[in-house]
């Protein structure tokens, strides 16, 4: 299930499109939630133990506000939300409790990666020819960018970051040019997807996990000839990027913020004007149990509609966070990923890429959204996390 979920979502986009309602990935990972939590119920019951309790955390508040004030309409809607923050430490937990032997976690591991880089590459490119959704639409209104068959359009750039950095490290042992050749093709991939994210995180990853070997390798002449030729390298990737942005009319989006807005709108598209609105009534409006539980995700949405005019959510995670599921909310969310984080930098960096992967994306989630409340995101980084130092040991 594990392998193939990003592919239901692919089907699910194309239900989607034809206008049929039924989520087939909603159910699909409600599924694999369930699934988890009866494994880690016969394997691992400290595991179950912390899940189950993990949902009641995020649960509980919603049933006792709506007997408080006698308005139960938001209690499922809101836990809907609530479960995508779950997910990522719930699969953590599954995968950190899998007994697999070496041979087939390789095999598994390897499959898993560049199956669904694939899937997502394919989907990219199905951008280029006008098939599925655009990513965002122009201020000219046309579509600019392409997600393919994904519906979910923001998750896509973080879910492509993380099996890009995958793959690329499982390319470690090819020959530069071709490595070379492949890091142009990831960085093309988040130039036809039309994301900052994606352009700016595949570079930064990318960089990360390679500045480890220039303090373990000697300089040969060649490498000292392929150090000076980095500057022209970078001069072909600017290139390369501005290419891009012209082709796939997100430079019309860039200049619609740059002339209209500030250096910060611009930077963020937009999202501190968000948080200013959601500030004007977060002190008025929020009592104590809301600032320790949050208002949960409906009725912020509403608050926004009435003190800010546009009913929609911050789309920076930490601000998410700290308005829907409150201080405690934010500081149990965040306080997973940081450990996991953590315990990612464990042993020799140069043999394992998580440690970057969870970095950039931790410093996306302060500039953008879609990290840590993506259930797409959630199960893929929780697999990599729990079985990614597995991986490294076997």
């Amino acid at each position: 299930m594990a392998l193939t979920y990003l592919l239901v979502d692919c089907l699910n986009g194309v239900l989607m499109r034809l206008g049929i309602g039924i989520s087939i990935s909603q159910l699909f990972k409600m599924a694999m939630l369930a699934g988890m939590l009866l494994f880690l119920l016969g394997k691992n019951l400290s595991a179950f133990l912390l899940s189950f309790g993990l949902i009641l955390f995020f649960l509980f508040p919603l049933i006792l506000k709506a007997m408080l004030t006698g308005d139960t309409s938001g209690v499922v809607g809101n836990f809907g939300y609530n479960l995508k923050l779950i997910l990522f430490p719930i699969s953590l937990l599954f995968f950190s409790s899998l007994e697999m032997k070496e041979k087939s976690l390789t095999k598994f591991w390897s499959a898993f990666a560049w199956f669904n880089f694939w899937l997502i590459a394919g989907n990219i490119l199905l951008g280029v020819l006008g098939i599925g959704y655009s990513q965002y639409d122009s201020p000219g209104g046309q579509g600019i960018g392409g997600r393919g068959f994904f519906f979910a359009g923001n998750e896509v750039a973080g879910i492509f970051l993380l099996f890009s950095s995958i793959c690329w490290f499982q390319t470690r042992n090819w020959l530069g040019i071709y490595r070379f050749v492949f890091f142009l093709f990831l960085l093309a991939l988040g130039v036809l997807n039309t994301s900052k994210t994606a352009i700016l995180g595949i570079i930064l990853i990318v960089g990360l996990m390679e500045i480890p070997k220039f303090f373990s390798i000697k300089l040969s002449v060649g490498r000292f000839l392929g150090l000076l030729s980095l500057p022209v390298l970078m001069i072909g990737m600017g290139a390369l990027i501005y290419w891009g942005v012209h082709a796939t009319g997100l430079i019309d989006r860039i200049a619609f913020f740059y002339q209209k807005l500030d250096l910060l709108t611009f930077i963020l598209s937009g999202r501190n004007q968000m948080v200013m609105g959601a500030w004007n009534f977060f002190p008025k409006v929020y009592s104590f149990w809301d600032y320790l539980f949050g208002v949960g995700n409906q009725e912020f949405l509403r608050l926004m509609g009435i003190y800010h005019g546009n009913a929609h959510t911050i789309e920076i995670d930490f601000f998410d966070l700290l308005f829907m599921n409150g201080f405690l909310g934010l500081g149990l969310v965040l306080g997973i990923f940081f450990w996991a984080t953590w315990r990612s930098f464990a042993g020799n960096l140069s043999h394992n890429p998580i440690w970057a992967l969870n970095l950039v994306l931790l410093l996306i989630s302060f500039m953008a959204g879609h990290i840590f409340n993506s259930a797409m995101l959630g199960i893929s980084l929780g697999l990599v996390n729990g079985l990614g130092p597995k991986v490294w040991r076997a």
